[in-house]
């Protein structure tokens, strides 16, 4: 090969290492997804408190001792990883999911549950104790403390901002806007298309992998978004054999209404989310849909 013909060769492969890279081909695309480990969430919260380097890595070493700056550190980390919150307090969930079972070990939840029930917080206890009670239990009995980063839960007002920029992105048609600020949601290409933006930018669904059971039951709580689920698990195999007769965007909200519609996070994004950041865009009064009639405006 001469050095003219090595040259351009070179230059096209660059071109072309440079081409999958800029299409994100390489890695997964970021989109609205956090994801963090209990130890970046707990490096976080070291530095937002001052708590010096020496001192984090001793509070580890011993197991997180009953001392104040170590259960306001944890405080910090429980809202951090969202698994407490001042509405409803600790998110078993959520917390369980920063724990490694340990193997063989069959009954790490019924002892952090006993654990739970022997050490309830009570009113006179401040929230950093009260944080400290509940990751005790899960620290002394469920298992060992995950490194891997896990998926951070949206709340209502993340959503909303996540809703609200996707129809920024994808520029929302005013008729588009005005059905889902009614919580109507006509099936249409564009609603379909706008409800897959919505769950592919939230992290929620894969347009190759399909629906994230994982992160929908992180996000949402239900036992049918349970990754063991198996009525859930045969739903969506038999709807992936309707894949090749729908668009994209018409098999993410048709799976999804087919597996889950009867869930409580249909509804939430639809007639909540969708509804209220259209209205935002709007800016104007609406009137709502119902079965009975449809007024004038979604006509």
């Amino acid at each position: 090969m001469s050095r003219t013909s090595f040259v351009v060769a070179a230059l096209a492969l660059v071109a072309g290492i440079a081409s999958v890279t800029a299409t994100g081909r390489k890695s997964e695309l970021q989109h609205y997804i956090v994801e963090k480990s209990f130890f970046q969430a707990q490096a976080e919260c070291a530095l937002y408190q001052g708590v010096a380097d020496d001192d984090l890595q001793r509070y580890v070493r011993t197991g997180y001792p009953d001392e104040e700056e170590v259960r306001c550190l944890l405080r910090c980390i429980g809202f951090n990883l969202r698994f407490w919150n001042q509405t409803t307090g600790l998110q078993k969930h959520l917390l369980a999911g920063h724990f490694v079972p340990y193997p063989n070990d069959f009954h790490n939840v019924e002892r952090t549950e006993a654990c739970l029930a022997e050490n309830l917080y009570t009113c006179d206890d401040d929230l950093c104790t009260q944080v400290y009670k509940a990751f005790q239990c899960y620290y002394q009995h469920y298992g060992a403390l995950s490194e891997c980063p896990q998926f951070v839960v949206n709340y209502y007002h993340e959503d909303l901002q996540l809703a609200y920029d996707t129809h920024g992105l994808l520029y929302t048609s005013q008729p588009a806007l005005r059905n889902l600020a009614g919580a109507c949601f006509p099936k249409d290409e564009e609603s379909f298309c706008y409800f897959r933006s919505f769950n592919v930018r939230g992290g929620l669904y894969d347009d190759h992998k399909g629906w994230h059971l994982g992160r929908l039951y992180q996000q949402y709580y239900e036992q049918v978004f349970h990754p063991d689920n198996a009525l859930t698990i045969a739903c969506l195999a038999n709807q992936q054999k309707l894949a090749c007769k729908r668009t994209k965007c018409q098999h993410a909200y048709e799976s999804f209404k087919a597996c889950f519609g009867a869930s409580n996070a249909h509804e939430y994004q639809v007639k909540v989310v969708f509804a209220e950041a259209a209205k935002a865009i709007l800016d104007q009064p609406v009137c709502h849909c119902n079965k009975a009639q449809l007024c004038p405006l979604h006509k």
